[in-house]
């Protein structure tokens, strides 16, 4: 937090060090600056202009200004520098550090940006109402210490500059996001006490902290607050509201909401309806929602395709509802235009429900349209021919002309087929794996390691991670460690870990944290178990 009992008094010895430190990074950035691209940005051409006009400090204002909105934070420290070694006349002013602040914090170092303000003090420059404001601005909005900006606030009124409403309604969005709702609350009684107009802006924030607190009755009471003052909420303010009714369940007041918004002075939009959608969904009653969507579409309005995924994902989970219907159709019949992601959607759930007939009707009916399929399609196919057992289907579609396959489509079909008791049959994956069509990853590796263990092919699995190109990868000697201490093939892990060693790999916190664990799961240990515990973890650390 900042506590500041004197200005000059602020800046200590090591923020100036550390902003020296950036200005000498900004100095040898200089001297490797790249050329100038060919159509020059707004900064840019300023800086070749400075180079030929007269140095006066309008000149360096306005280059920091560019600098500014360029998100440069470099170029503003060395035109900084630079002024403080000219004229007394060029010396920086309070205007010239704020416009170098925002370039610092618009280039993502808001920490360089308040540790300037300090240089400011240091150098004897006076911050005026604009520099206290942005400070405020890159403690509550930037770093997140809604604390430090509260007492920049205090320092300005104690300075005789009052901080504007906006600065109040910086710190009041602050100190919600981190959860102080009684700081916020302050916060609105003191611009009350200022006569300082109470804007959306303002009351956006605190109501969005009492939906996300299920807090309905305080949320109401403070719409009915914000209409006694004149405040009148707009719509993205009650999609806020609709949004924390609907996370209650409480559809009733959503309707009741919906109903009075001409007599509010609000219009419902897309947003309105699809969020009240969703949250029939989410509780269930999907009969109400497809009325609602048809509600929707009556008066004109239509929600994009993320949202409309996003509603199909709840109404496909109820799948019995949809046995004499396609989801997909009803939804074209409503006008609704549906992409690959729609039928992603729609699929994996018929999928989870083992309907594979209906995955088959849903991706030949997809083939047929202006829809192109994606690796995920194909990847929800085959899953579910493998679940529903067709694993000579799944061969041929993987092998047939036009599948996407990737490294997900390579583990599904590995954990699948090994599960089945079929990875004899798997010679058509691994043709690809070794012809470098898939590259394998470390989920496949896992995979692999514990399909041959459950199949009793240890060898295989310990020979498999010994002659992975990359050497070793952390997580699948991690998961053979696991299985050949559980399998009771301690002396082989402990071989593992020598050739390791001997390659000069460390052996990581993630072998070791699965070896104690295939200790542990073998039950209460024997004084032999014990000791083979103590040679592996020794033989781990380097002590044995």
């Amino acid at each position: 937090p900042l506590i500041i009992h004197d200005g000059r008094r602020m800046a200590g010895r090591r923020r100036r060090r550390h902003l020296r430190a950036i200005v000498r990074r900004g100095a040898r950035g200089h001297a490797h600056a790249r050329p100038p691209p060919s159509r020059p940005q707004p900064a840019a051409a300023a800086a070749a202009a400075f180079s030929s006009s007269p140095h006066t400090l309008h000149d360096y204002n306005r280059l920091l200004d560019a600098f500014a909105r360029d998100g440069d934070g470099d170029a503003a420290l060395r035109v900084l520098r630079r002024m403080r070694h000219s004229s007394p006349a060029c010396a920086p002013t309070a205007a010239s550090y704020t416009s170098a602040m925002s370039a610092l914090a618009k280039a993502g170092r808001p920490a360089d940006a308040a540790a300037l303000f300090d240089d400011m003090l240091a150098n004897g420059v006076a911050p005026d109402r604009c520099a206290f404001s942005f400070l405020l601005h890159v403690y509550s909005s930037h770093l997140h210490l809604p604390s430090a900006a509260h007492s920049v606030l205090v320092w300005m009124s104690r300075l005789g500059l009052p901080p504007t409403p906006i600065d109040y309604a910086d710190l009041v969005f602050s100190f919600c996001r981190a959860g102080r709702l009684p700081d916020a609350l302050q916060l609105l009684d003191e611009m009350r006490a200022l006569n300082y107009p109470l804007t959306l802006h303002s009351y956006t924030p605190i109501l969005q902290v009492y939906c996300a607190n299920a807090d309905m009755q305080s949320a109401d009471a403070l719409i009915s607050s914000m209409r006694s003052t004149g405040c009148h909420p707009d719509v993205v303010f009650y999609n806020i509201y609709v949004n924390g009714l609907c996370k209650v369940g409480d559809f009733d007041a959503v309707q009741r909401t919906i109903d009075e918004s001409g007599r509010n002075g609000w219009v419902p939009d897309a947003v309105t309806y699809s969020t009240y959608i969703a949250g029939l969904c989410w509780f269930g009653y999907v009969e109400e929602a497809l009325r609602q969507l048809e509600i929707m579409v009556t008066m004109g309005l239509q929600p994009t395709v993320v949202g409309l995924n996003i509603l199909l994902d709840y109404v496909a989970q109820d799948l019995d509802m949809w046995a004499g219907k396609e989801v997909l159709e009803r939804c074209q019949e409503l006008g609704f235009v549906v992409d690959v992601v729609t039928y992603n959607t729609v699929m994996d759930h018929f999928c989870k429900k083992r309907k594979w007939l209906r995955v088959l009707k849903l991706f030949t009916d997809l083939l047929k349209k202006p829809i192109t399929p994606n690796v995920q399609t194909c990847n929800i196919f085959i899953s579910c021919l493998c679940r529903a057992g067709k694993f000579q289907f799944a061969k041929f579609v993987f092998s047939s002309k036009g599948f996407m396959a990737d490294t997900v489509t390579c583990n599904i079909l590995i954990h699948a087929f090994y599960e089945a008791g079929k990875e004899d049959e798997l010679g058509f994956l691994f043709a690809d794996v070794n012809a470098g069509k898939i590259a394998p990853d470390t989920i496949t590796y896992n995979t692999l390691v514990d399909c041959l263990f459950r199949s009793g092919r240890r060898a295989e699995a310990v020979n498999l991670i010994r002659h992975i190109d990359d050497g070793y990868p952390v997580e699948p000697v991690a998961r053979l460690a696991y299985w050949l201490v559980r399998s009771g093939n301690v002396r082989e892990a402990l071989r593992l870990f020598d050739d390791m060693l001997e390659k000069g790999l460390l052996l990581d916190s993630r072998i070791f944290a699965n070896v104690i664990k295939a200790f542990c799961r073998k039950g209460p240990g024997e004084c032999t178990e014990m000791l083979q515990l103590c040679s592996v973890l020794d033989r781990m650390l380097g002590i044995g």
